[in-house]
C-alpha cells in the first residue's frame, strides 16, 4: 500500500510540476509577443519620423535648387501616398503574421490604433531601448 501511494504522489507531483511549467511557459511566450507588438511599433514609428524628415530635407532642397512649385507639390503628394502605404501595408503584414490563436493578442487594427496602443505604452518602450531593467 505504502509504495503505491509513493508512486502516485510522485506522479501526481510530476504532473504538476509539468503544469505549472505549462504555465509559466505559455505567460512567457505571451509576455514575449507583446513586447514584439511593441518594439515593431516603435520601429515603424522611428522610421516614419526619419521619413518625414528626409522628405523635408528633399522637398527643401528642390525649393533651394529652383524647382517649380508644381514639382514640390507633386513629389509632396507622392511621398504622402507612399507613407499612406507604408503605414497600411506594414500594419496589415503585423495582423496577418499571427495565427488565428494569437489575433486577440492584438490591441491594434490600423496605423491610428497601433500609435495609441505604443502610447499608452511609451514608459515600457523607453526602458527596453534604453536598456533599463524594470
Amino acid at each position: 500500500m505504502s509504495w503505491s501511494l509513493f508512486a502516485i504522489t510522485f506522479i501526481l507531483g510530476y504532473l504538476t510540476c509539468k503544469a505549472l511549467y505549462f504555465f509559466r511557459a505559455a505567460r512567457l511566450s505571451l509576455s514575449v509577443l507583446r513586447a514584439t507588438h511593441l518594439m515593431s511599433t516603435a520601429i515603424l514609428a522611428k522610421s516614419m519620423e526619419d521619413f518625414h524628415y528626409a522628405r523635408m530635407f528633399r522637398m527643401r532642397h528642390m525649393a533651394e535648387s529652383g524647382e517649380t512649385e508644381h514639382n514640390i507639390d507633386a513629389f509632396s503628394i507622392r511621398t504622402n501616398q507612399e507613407i499612406d502605404y507604408f503605414k497600411e501595408k506594414s500594419i496589415k503584414n503585423i495582423i496577418e503574421l499571427h495565427p488565428q490563436f494569437f489575433k486577440h493578442l492584438l490591441e491594434f487594427e490600423d496605423w491610428a490604433g497601433a500609435m495609441r496602443y505604443l502610447n499608452r505604452n511609451e514608459s515600457i518602450v523607453i526602458h527596453f531601448l534604453k536598456g533599463d531593467e524594470q
